[in-house]
């Protein structure tokens, strides 16, 4: 049995406090360089505007601090919000990441759904499936077209990047350029819709999506009783101010719309304490329908001693049994 495994991060805390991001900051680089010689794989990061929070508003950036402090973990973007993004310069920062790193970066690209992220960046939400649109088509010619007028990418035929929605206007926009389809949760319905196009235009489909039964995300403790009562209150910062953002059918998937006690929260499963003997025995009973590990150790402004915590007990009482 082999387990993918993530640490996600997004640097937000409910102050929006810089002292407290910068040291999240440091945290999370440390984690990430003794966590590649440990077991850990992949590093995620994603991109908000306009939060008061400190949320993380270049997900490249961040993506470059990371492939440059490691030599072999992989850096996911989980998503870039390519209509706020100039496709030019989009396609010059991906292929420079993805030169500089070896092909590490991999980035989902998608339309987001918060108008007022539109209004911070002068952008027009109402025409961001038709910018989408251009935006992938520039940066396919830039990479692969007769010409290429980026750095030249490292990775053939062109860097990493996945389309990312759960409706069928994002299943067809990545069939027809032939790009892997990524999911945010198990939509079985709209892969298949994706595979048929595929097969019309003579694409072969990937489609990444999570099975019905998600773990969530994780954070590991002897006692998750006791974390709840006393780090609970980050993680139901970070689920309040998602489902403070949701509108309708336009959230991420890691939205609770409503949620407001820790009780909604833990009866969610989008976040959850374990003890590693839990986690094992889940990762065992899961072993048929694997599925990546992913810890947000400083969520919500987590002290970066829990954080730690949490990643030492995943390398040294989980990884050695899976």
């Amino acid at each position: 049995m082999s387990t993918f495994t993530v640490l996600r991060f997004n640097f937000a805390n409910p102050g929006g406090d810089p002292g407290i991001q910068r040291d999240a900051v440091a945290t999370a680089l440390e984690l990430v360089r003794w966590g590649e010689t440990r077991g850990i794989q992949a590093v995620s990061v994603d991109e908000h505007h306009a939060t008061g929070h400190g949320w993380c508003p270049n997900p490249l950036l961040a993506a470059g601090l990371f492939l440059s402090n490691t030599q072999r973990t992989i850096v996911s973007v989980d998503c870039a919000l390519g209509p706020l993004w100039n496709p030019a310069r989009l396609a010059e920062d991906i292929a420079f990441l993805d030169m500089m790193s070896g092909g590490r970066l991999h980035v989902t690209i998608g339309l987001g759904y918060r108008p007022v992220e539109y209004e911070a960046l002068a952008a027009d939400f109402h025409r961001r499936g038709q910018n989408m649109d251009r935006l992938l088509d520039h940066l396919l010619a830039a990479w692969t077209g007769s010409a290429v007028s980026t750095p030249r990418p490292s990775s053939r035929p062109h860097p990493p990047i996945y389309v990312g929605g759960g409706v069928r206007a994002t299943a067809e926009r990545a069939a027809r350029r032939g790009l892997p389809l990524s999911l945010p949760e198990h939509l079985p319905d709209i892969a298949d819709h994706y595979r048929r196009l595929c097969t019309e235009h003579g694409h072969r489909p990937v489609v990444i999506m999570p099975p019905e039964r998600k773990r969530g995300m994780i954070f590991l403790h002897e006692d998750p009783e006791r974390a709840w009562a006393e780090l609970g209150s980050h993680i139901l910062w970070e689920a309040t101010t998602y489902g403070q953002w949701s509108a309708g059918d336009r959230r991420s998937y890691m939205h609770l719309p409503g949620v407001s006690s820790m009780a909604e929260v833990r009866e969610s499963g989008r976040y959850r304490f374990l003890t590693p003997d839990e986690l094992v025995e889940e990762l065992r009973v899961d072993a048929g329908a694997p599925q990546p590990l992913v810890l947000h150790p400083l969520v919500g402004g987590m002290p970066p001693e829990a954080a730690w915590h949490s990643v030492e007990l995943l390398v040294t009482k989980v990884l050695p049994h899976v």
